[in-house]
């Protein structure tokens, strides 16, 4: 009796194993944006200081509010953004890693 054959699995293209490789990058490249970040805010929080300098609010005559709050502010936008790019960028490279599979 002859056996039928069983088809070999085949090895997938250097292209698809490439995609993955840079979709894991890039993943890995938005995390360390994140866990950035996340260091950043943790150490503004544990330290005010780092946000609104109190030098500044104790000084006499006493400054503007816009002088001392608008750059805690743009700190805090940037904050956000570098979290929110993070973010961004670890979608795209999961995106890129997953998009790289073997079709069936």
């Amino acid at each position: 009796m002859i056996e039928p054959m069983t088809p070999k699995p085949e090895r997938e293209p250097s292209e698809q194993i490439a995609g993955r490789f840079v979709g894991m990058l890039v993943f890995l490249a938005g995390i360390a944006m994140l866990i950035f970040a996340f260091v950043l805010t943790f150490r503004a929080f544990n330290n005010p200081n780092l946000i609104v300098p109190m030098a500044a609010l104790q000084r006499i005559p006493p400054p503007s509010p816009a002088a001392v709050y608008l750059p805690a502010l743009l700190r805090l936008i940037l904050l956000f953004a570098m979290g929110y790019i993070g973010s961004l960028i670890a979608a795209r490279g999961a995106q890129l890693f997953f998009s790289a599979r073997r079709e069936g």
